[in-house]
C-alpha cells in the first residue's frame, strides 16, 4: 500500500513538473511584464537577469540619429549590457537626489498563447523615460515558456528608436 501511494505521489509530482507548472495563462504573462516594469523602475538588473532562460537568444535593431546598429545578444551578453544601462540610470537618478526618475511605460499589444499553453509570443510597445527626457521607444516581439512556475523569455526581435537629449 505504501508503494501505491509513493507512486501515485510521484506520479503527481511529474505531471505539475512537466505539465501543470508550464502552462501560462494571459494574466500571469501580464503579472510577469508588471514585474518587469518594476524592476527597471527598482534598478533591479538582476530580476531583469533572471527572467531569461538559459538557451536565451534575441536580436536588436537600433536607430538613432540617422544610424542603425544591429545586435544579437546571448543571456550573458544581454545581462551584461542591462547591468551597464541600469547603473548609469541609477547613478544619474541617485545624482540628482531622485527627481530624475526612470519611467518605462510597457503596452501588450497582442499575446499568442500555443494550444498547450506551454509557450507564448507577445508583441510589446514601450517607452522609456528619464525625467522628462524620452530615452527610447521599442516594437519588440518575445517568445516566453515557464518553468518551475517562472515565465522565461527564450528570445525575440527589438526594434528601439533610441534619442538624444536636445
Amino acid at each position: 500500500m505504501k508503494k501505491l501511494i509513493l507512486l501515485a505521489l510521484l506520479a503527481g509530482l511529474a505531471w505539475w513538473y512537466f505539465d501543470a507548472s508550464r502552462r501560462m495563462t494571459d494574466a500571469q504573462i501580464r503579472e510577469s511584464y508588471a514585474q518587469q516594469t518594476e524592476a527597471i523602475r527598482q534598478f533591479d538588473a538582476e530580476s531583469l537577469c533572471k527572467r531569461l532562460s538559459d538557451d536565451f537568444h534575441g536580436s536588436q535593431l537600433t536607430q538613432m540619429g540617422g544610424q542603425s546598429v544591429e545586435q544579437t545578444f546571448d543571456k550573458k551578453a544581454l545581462c551584461d549590457q542591462q547591468n551597464k544601462s541600469i547603473a548609469l540610470m541609477k547613478r544619474i537618478s541617485d545624482a540628482s537626489g531622485g527627481l530624475v526618475a526612470l519611467d518605462i511605460e510597457l503596452e501588450i499589444k497582442n499575446i499568442e498563447l500555443s494550444a498547450n499553453r506551454k509557450q507564448a509570443t507577445v508583441q510589446t510597445i514601450s517607452t522609456a523615460r528619464l525625467g522628462d527626457r524620452t530615452l527610447s521607444r521599442d516594437r519588440t516581439t518575445e517568445q516566453l515558456i515557464r518553468r518551475d512556475g517562472r515565465i522565461l523569455s527564450t528570445g525575440g526581435e527589438s526594434k528601439v528608436w533610441a534619442y538624444t537629449p536636445q
